[in-house]
């Protein structure tokens, strides 16, 4: 008894979703792929900067910028704590030696961010999707935004919101509270010295059409006037998911992390914090 063929449009159907299923799992294979290969750079970055830190503690050669002598190390706990902040700060500003675009490292303890930060003035976004080297990315690199510099009133820094978490993809567990307080320091490793910020809003929000009414964060970057940085603390602390009790001062230097958020078009997601004092 002769077997019945499958009808045309069954075969067809058979080979469509058989193409279907193929190509998502190429592209899936190469994000899987793509994240590995990003992630590997970045460890290869950080691990450059410990074996810089390691050759200079061999030379016992860390010098404080704040007192701009040799540090010596006292026996107690805080006292070590800092002179491995400041060979972790060293080993970091040796990676500009590898490309003048980096500005500094951005780390939040106890959170999967840990990058550079790139810059380019003539071309802002040059990193959106480039990697510290200038190779393309699909996940870039975190940069500062237009106006933004290492030592502006108001620095802006840019990430991805990558599903796989990498890049500012956890940036949002920032939306609660309760987060907010088991991390609320960022650290920012720049020229040689450790910069600590804490955080004081967390806030949602989206990219304004130009003739649209309404604060656009994202254009706060820069040095700002007493009244432009009022109103940008004004703005964070009426929107932010929660209260924290911290208002910053103008004249304190304020740091945001921004990455898209998906609550809406165009939505947009920011973190605030603003740089700790050196007592």
């Amino acid at each position: 008894m002769k077997r019945k063929k499958n009808p045309l449009w069954y075969r067809i159907g058979v080979l469509i979703f058989g193409g279907i299923f193929c190509f998502s799992a190429y592209m899936a294979g190469r994000d899987i792929f793509e994240a590995r290969k990003e992630a590997a750079a970045f460890r290869k970055l950080s691990e450059a900067a410990s074996d810089y830190m390691e050759t200079a503690e061999q030379k016992d050669s860390i010098v404080d910028p704040a007192d701009d002598h040799t540090t010596k190390v006292e026996n107690t706990a805080e006292a070590e704590e800092k002179q491995e902040l400041l060979r972790e700060a060293a080993g970091y500003a040796s990676l500009a030696e590898q490309n003048p675009d980096y500005v500094g490292w951005l780390k939040i303890p106890g959170t999967r961010i840990d990058y550079p930060v790139m810059s380019r003035a003539s071309d802002p976004e040059y990193y959106l999707h480039r990697a510290f080297d200038g190779s393309r990315s699909s996940g870039g690199t975190p940069f500062l935004g237009q106006l933004s510099d290492k030592d502006s009133t108001c620095m802006i820094v840019y990430g991805h919101n990558m599903k796989n978490g990498s890049m500012f993809g956890t940036l949002d567990d920032y939306k609660s509270e309760k987060w907010q307080t088991e991390h609320p320091v960022i650290e920012f490793f720049v020229d040689g010295e450790v910069r600590e910020y804490e955080v004081f809003a967390a806030a949602e929000s989206r990219v304004l059409y130009e003739d649209e009414e309404g604060f656009r964060y994202y254009r706060s970057g820069g040095d700002l006037s007493e009244e432009e940085y009022g109103k940008l603390i004004t703005w964070l602390q009426e929107n932010s998911d929660y209260e924290t009790g911290i208002i910053p001062e103008y004249g304190e230097q304020i740091l945001m992390l921004s990455t898209c958020s998906y609550h809406t078009k165009d939505g947009r997601f920011v973190v605030a914090a603003r740089r700790i004092s050196e007592p």
